[in-house]
C-alpha cells in the first residue's frame, strides 16, 4: 500500500476489517441456510457435512486471506466499494479521493464486479 497518506492507510485497514466482517456474515448466512435445509430434511447429513467443510476449508479461508493480504488491501477494499459491500458514505472523504482512481479502474472492469 505505497503512496497513501498515513491517515488513508489506517482507513484502508479499517475498511478491510469491515468488508471482511460483512463478507463473512454473508457466507455464514448461506451456511445457516444449509443447516435449516438439513433441519427440514431437505439436505442429508453428508451433504451438510460437505457444506461445512467447504465453508471452513475454502470460503472462510479465502475471505480471511483476501482481507489480510497487506500488499493488496487497497484493491480488495476498492472491490468491496464497487460491489456495494462498503458504501461510499462509510469511507473517509480523503481516503475515498486517494482510492478513487483504483475504484474507477475496477468499475471499468467487469472481472471484479458481482453484477
Amino acid at each position: 500500500m505505497k503512496g497513501y497518506s498515513k491517515k488513508t492507510k489506517k482507513e484502508i485497514r479499517r475498511l478491510a476489517g469491515l468488508a471482511h466482517e460483512r463478507e463473512l456474515e454473508i457466507a455464514l448466512a448461506d451456511l445457516n441456510l444449509k443447516f435449516k435445509q438439513w433441519e427440514n430434511e431437505e439436505l442429508g447429513p453428508f451433504e451438510l457435512d460437505e457444506q461445512i467443510h467447504k465453508f471452513h476449508n475454502k470460503i472462510s479461508r479465502e475471505i480471511f486471506k483476501k482481507y489480510n493480504s497487506y500488499n493488496m488491501e487497497d484493491h480488495f477494499v476498492a472491490i468491496a466499494i464497487v460491489n456495494g459491500i462498503i458504501n461510499k458514505d462509510e469511507v473517509d472523504l480523503e481516503a475515498y479521493q486517494e482510492l478513487e482512481l483504483l475504484i474507477e479502474r475496477i468499475k471499468d472492469s467487469d472481472y471484479f464486479t458481482n453484477g
